[in-house]
């Protein structure tokens, strides 16, 4: 069968001049070289969605984590911890946007964990004092930068853990027992 189709084929390309022959085989290998082009990209763009979803996923439970935390606070020291991984966590994400490295939307989506981040730097400057909006600039730069580029203002709704709010009751507490 495949030596009948050999010849059929040919003796067709003898009837076919050479500059015919160069243009349809051209002609089959681009069309090939297309849609593999094609088959290739639509692949990529898939695997890349895929990929944003487990990122926008991953930052998403680690902010999540990291709030669900504040139920074990009993420290001002584990106040402390809470509210600078909390930062540490949001900058890095800030960072990545900054740099694009990851899609606008991701951190866009994000914007109320980053709001939630002025209100703890508020309560460090109240609670903290020392200035610390200052002190916060210096350690989260590109969180400050991310959040000035975006207009994110803190959230009156959001709410930060009852332990933190009464600070200085833990901190008298804790000066007593020591």
């Amino acid at each position: 069968m495949f030596l009948n189709l050999y010849g059929v084929i040919l003796q067709s390309t003898q009837k076919i001049d050479t500059p015919t022959l160069a243009v349809i085989i051209s002609s089959i290998t681009a069309t090939i070289f297309v849609i593999t082009l094609i088959l290739t990209w639509r692949n990529l763009r898939e695997n890349t969605k895929v990929s944003y979803s487990q990122l926008l996923r991953g930052f998403h439970e680690d902010l999540t984590n990291r709030l669900d935390k504040n139920s074990i606070l009993k420290t001002t020291e584990d106040c402390h911890r809470y509210a600078n991984d909390y930062l540490n966590t949001v900058d890095e994400i800030a960072f990545l946007a900054l740099q694009k490295k990851i899609p606008v939307g991701i951190a866009q989506y994000l914007n109320r964990f980053f709001a939630y981040g002025l209100t703890i730097i508020d309560w460090y400057d109240h609670m903290i004092g020392e200035d610390f909006k200052r002190i916060a600039k210096n350690n989260w730069p590109n969180y400050f930068t991310y959040c000035q580029k975006h207009s994110i203002t803190p959230n009156p709704d959001d709410k930060l853990p009852k332990i933190m709010l009464d600070y200085n009751q833990l901190r008298e507490k804790e000066s007593k027992d020591n």
